[in-house]
């Protein structure tokens, strides 16, 4: 029996091959004028390629008075359309329909970006965000046909279909939200009231593209964590309002600063957002699109229920674009998995970063970039180390036709991706682990654990190149009495190397610190993070953050940063405190968290006794997993 997942579906006249629908997520690759650019069309034709039925562009302003992102893309304008035409042409080439999800900010808008305030139903600030100024009923309406005349140029683009961006607290969520929204004329107050915008813009861009033109909506189906946020049974009664007015679908999210799709968890759970869809099923006669870490398996169920029509997997093709074909060729085991890090959420949100990109693919936004070429030439590969940087530029130059050997003097693979992925919250890692030397295994490379590399073993091998991934040397801080007290390394405890007692210090206040701590408290032992540094975990991603510090307050875990190191004693460790109070900090355990430096000692005896050698990964500077792979990619291209 053929899969559900790959039978065809409708959405008004619109026919879609298969029912995997790739989401709008905003990327900031377009121009700074709001044109889609090659990279643009470079991203999207690799999802299209990849297999998706249905490509849907991220979130695309109707005016320039919407305007929210750095390059933000824009069908404000009629010369737009030939730009935009070449991009619904590089996603049809695969077969896949094209629709554009057409938005505006309203509150969420940014001044700097537009040149004049954001505006709203009501002048409510989002939370730290700039103060609005309250739409006019003149105002609404005109905003109404700026909708309708950006759907007009989508459909003279050649896209196939349109999404209205009713969610995420953006413009016309803001209407349906009576958090939001505290108008008291005919926009405000019933649920009618507040969904009368969306109506209105539906009406009009029927009224614009026709009956037989696909038009449908993604809404927040609720609002979490925010007080009069909308309900389940509010968005049941718009999507019916919606339903009435016109509308060919409706795709079924979420938000809110406690929506589990944007927050992390403690284990990865699929389908967070499943019972919003189901719901919504429930009480309409249009097909429903569900998102929310939807995995294969739970796809091919949701539709078989008819719980859900259409399927969106959003950051999972962030990380792997062809996940559609490997699921129709049954190859499941090959799928790139999305690490649940959240950092291409954050890129959106961190000052200077103006391009969203993935961690564990860094081909992401760079499709032409990283194109896996065959080597001209094959060529002898030795790659010393096995963790991630060394496992990508194996699996990378393995791709291209290159004959790789790994040395791994470790019993096994995976380098710190074995201890990243122990913390809570951090099971993806252990996913993406089991990923590299899966592949490793299928693309025939060959695989030395417990190989210790020394110059002459490499001299003896004879390699026509060789990538040193050596990683680090744990830094040892210098306080003094340190070498006398019960010291361990975070490593080795999350790998479970080493025992602690029950009263904990972690002295390092960073990611691998604060994690540590947390793993320590779930086992119960009592446990205090010091750092010289004024705040605790500043390297970690502006979406995690928050959710990190919360989790080890609650979990008793005391956060001293800004503290001076006088010595380590019998008792415990001496500090000053910022406050300028010195204390004796009890423990019978001290874990270091506190840096490392890169172990570059063989690669310094390799570097003019090999024809290629290559120093990637933290061995050449400590960093972050997105340096370290990034790194392999392009090291295993190069070779």
């Amino acid at each position: 029996m053929k899969s559900m997942l790959w039978q065809p579906v409708n959405i008004n006249k619109m026919e879609v091959k298969n029912r995997i629908v790739m989401p709008p997520m905003v990327t900031q690759y377009g121009s700074a004028d709001g044109l889609p650019t090659e990279r643009t069309r470079n991203y999207y034709e690799a999802r299209a390629k990849g297999g998706a039925g249905l490509v849907i562009v991220e979130a695309t302003m109707v005016h320039k008075r919407g305007h929210t992102f750095i390059n933000h893309l824009s069908l404000s304008d009629d010369k737009a359309i030939p730009a935009w035409r070449q991009l619904t042409e590089v996603i049809h080439r695969h077969g896949a329909k094209a629709a554009v999800q057409i938005h505006h900010g309203g509150r969420m808008a940014k001044s700097k970006l537009m040149g004049m305030p954001p505006v709203a139903p009501s002048p409510i600030p989002a939370p730290g965000g700039e103060m609005p100024q309250e739409l006019s009923k003149e105002e609404i309406k005109e905003i109404v046909n700026f909708f309708a005349q950006a759907a007009v140029r989508a459909k003279q683009a050649d896209f196939d279909g349109v999404e209205i961006h009713a969610a995420h607290a953006y413009l016309i969520h803001q209407f349906l939200s009576a958090s939001s929204n505290k108008r008291l004329d005919e926009y405000g107050g019933s649920v009618a009231n507040r969904a009368r915008f969306l109506i209105e813009i539906i009406h009009a861009i029927r009224d614009a593209v026709g009956n037989e033109y696909p038009v449908w909506c993604r809404i927040s189906a609720q609002e979490y964590g925010i007080a009069e946020g909308i309900t389940l049974q509010e968005s049941k009664e718009i999507v019916k309002l919606a339903q009435e007015a016109g509308i060919d679908a409706v795709h079924v999210s979420a938000s809110g600063p406690t929506a589990p799709n944007i927050q992390p968890l403690p284990k990865f759970t699929p389908g967070v957002l499943v019972n919003l869809a189901e719901a919504i099923k429930k009480s309409t006669v249009i097909p429903v699109i569900a998102v929310g870490k939807i995995t294969p398996e739970l796809g091919e169920k949701l539709i078989k229920e008819d719980k859900a029509d259409l399927i969106a997997m959003g950051r999972a093709l962030f990380a792997d674009p062809d996940i559609p074909n490997k699921i129709a060729e049954g190859r499941l085991e090959d799928i790139l998995p999305c690490i649940e890090c959240f950092s291409c959420r954050s890129d959106l949100y961190t000052p200077g970063i103006v391009e969203v990109r993935c961690v564990v693919n860094p081909a992401m936004g760079k499709e032409a970039e990283f194109r896996i070429v065959r080597a001209a030439k094959p060529k002898k590969v030795l790659v010393i180390g096995g963790g991630p940087a060394g496992m990508e530029a194996a699996r990378i130059a393995a791709m291209r036709g290159h004959a790789v050997t790994l040395w791994e003097k470790e019993p096994r693979l995976g380098g710190q991706l074995t201890q990243a992925a122990t913390p809570p919250y951090k099971d993806r890692i252990g996913a993406f682990n089991q990923f590299l030397q899966t592949q490793l295994k299928k693309l025939g490379v060959t695989i030395e654990t417990k190989k210790e590399a020394t110059p002459s073993a490499v001299a003896e091998f004879k390699p026509d190149a060789a990538i040193v991934a050596t990683g680090i040397k744990p830094m040892v801080p210098q306080i003094p009495g340190i070498e006398k007290a019960n010291v361990v390394h975070a490593g080795d405890v999350l790998e479970g190397k080493a025992k602690v007692g029950k009263k904990v210090i972690v002295i390092g206040g960073e990611m691998v610190g604060c994690e540590t701590a947390e793993f320590l408290a779930d086992k119960g032992k009592k446990v205090t993070v010091t750092r010289r540094g004024p705040e605790m975990a500043l390297g970690v991603t502006v979406t995690l953050r928050g959710f990190l510090l919360s989790r080890l307050e609650k979990k008793g875990v005391t956060l001293l940063p800004g503290v001076r190191y006088e010595e380590i004693t019998p008792h415990g460790l001496v500090v000053t405190t910022k406050e300028g109070e010195k204390k004796t900090i009890e423990a019978d355990t001290i874990v270091l968290a506190a840096g490392s430096t890169p172990n570059q000692e063989l690669y310094n005896a390799l570097k003019d006794k090999v024809p290629e050698v290559y120093l990637i990964g933290d061995c050449a500077k400590p960093r972050t997993l997105r340096e370290a792979l990034t790194e392999g990619q392009r090291t295993g291209l190069a070779i």
